[in-house]
């Protein structure tokens, strides 16, 4: 499949994913270690733009190619039925025998009546356990794993469903693996809700910036394909604006391809136009949806941080605050925990999004941020 080299849309996949290689690595290890292995069940923890979506389009590719059969859903209400579905649709053309007795049992009157299609008493009368039971073991015979693939993972009974049937499953010894991708908050209140207790012992990945080398490599096989000349000090510049980020990383080249094209030497100022373009979008697409659910407080408290170029203390934020040290730590952890800030050093923070600190100062404090 040719993809284009700069898709910046969300839930989509460029040519290529890059500075992800141990990642991937570490999860396609994890499906072919024992069943049970920790690796096998993942969390991938991502602020905004930081790719979890591409990266599950490419685990889902690469798990197809290793012998699983992929469902990838978003966590939403019917995601179970869906899973159920996915699995069948993508199983199904691995499937050559009909009619075939499951455990003893007739195919027509408990199981099976043809390839993945579920025999009318299961469809009726059994729930999402039963029927990804049911589907792990047909597919085992065909030496065929499942791997299910969870996109904006939040709290809810239908996960707890899925997950603690995973658990099950595993405890049967079925060849399945599970990953779920999310925001920091989300996913820490997966992990703290009481039911889903055991996920604590899951791999957790947090997806953080891109080496600013590794952009650079990319942008200069990017741009040589699509036939913009470009130098090495603006490919750096290019690099540089991005931050590690890679929603930023792929708005930056695809503003920058719609300002020069190929045959075109890439100058500063085209540079600078596509540079801009894509903070404007991350204004719009990155920024406003991460302040909007926020306090009050969690805003004035940010706006407090961002009056410093760089690393801020804790005790500087409180004393702009007019409160104690002890006062602002609830949103301190509050925003730590929802990835918009981060904490390099005791007492020190500082922003986790680029561009954002910019954006607070030029704002006024108000709901509409």
């Amino acid at each position: 499949m040719n993809r284009p080299l700069f898709h910046p849309t969300f839930g989509s996949r460029p040519a290529q994913i890059i500075g992800r290689d141990q990642v991937i690595e570490q999860f396609m290890s994890g499906l072919t270690a024992p069943i049970g292995s920790r690796d096998r069940c993942t969390f991938f923890v991502g602020q905004r733009g930081m790719g979890k979506t591409a990266l599950l389009l490419e685990l889902a590719e690469r798990a197809a190619n290793a012998g699983f059969i992929v469902a990838r859903v978003t966590a939403y209400s019917g995601m179970a039925d869906e899973i159920i579905e996915l699995i069948q649709r993508n199983g199904a053309p691995f499937i050559t025998e009909d009619n075939k007795k499951i455990q003893g049992i007739e195919a027509g009157a408990f199981g099976f009546s043809f390839g993945l299609t579920f025999s009318e008493t299961v469809q009726k009368q059994y729930g999402f356990r039963t029927k990804l039971t049911l589907l792990c073991d047909k597919l085992a015979e065909y030496n065929l794993g499942v791997l299910i693939l969870i996109d904006e993972a939040a709290t809810s009974e239908e996960l707890r469903e899925v997950a603690i049937t995973y658990q099950h499953l595993v405890g049967e010894d079925k060849n399945i693996a599970i990953a779920m991708a999310g925001l920091p908050n989300a996913v820490s209140n997966v992990l703290n809700d009481k039911v889903l207790t055991f996920l604590n012992r899951a791999s957790k990945i947090s997806l953080g910036p891109i080496s600013p080398a590794s952009i650079h490599v990319y942008y200069t096989n990017a741009f040589e394909q699509l036939g913009i000349i470009a130098n090495d000090s603006l490919v750096t510049k290019a690099a540089e604006a991005a931050q590690g980020f890679p929603y930023l990383m792929q708005l930056i080249g695809y503003y920058t391809t719609q300002y020069t094209k190929a045959g075109q030497h890439l100058d500063d100022s085209h540079l600078m136009l596509a540079i801009n373009a894509a903070r404007q979008d991350m204004e719009q697409n990155v920024f406003r949806p991460i302040l909007t659910p926020l306090s009050a407080k969690d805003l004035e408290f940010l706006k407090a941080m961002a009056m410093d170029n760089g690393v801020s203390s804790s005790s500087d934020i409180a004393k702009r605050m007019n409160k104690s040290n002890s006062y602002i730590q609830p949103y301190r952890a509050r925003l730590i925990d929802a990835g918009i800030i981060e904490s390099p050093r005791k007492g020190e923070l500082e922003f986790a999004v680029p561009y954002l600190a910019d954006y607070l100062r030029r704002k006024e404090p108000d709901p509409d941020l």
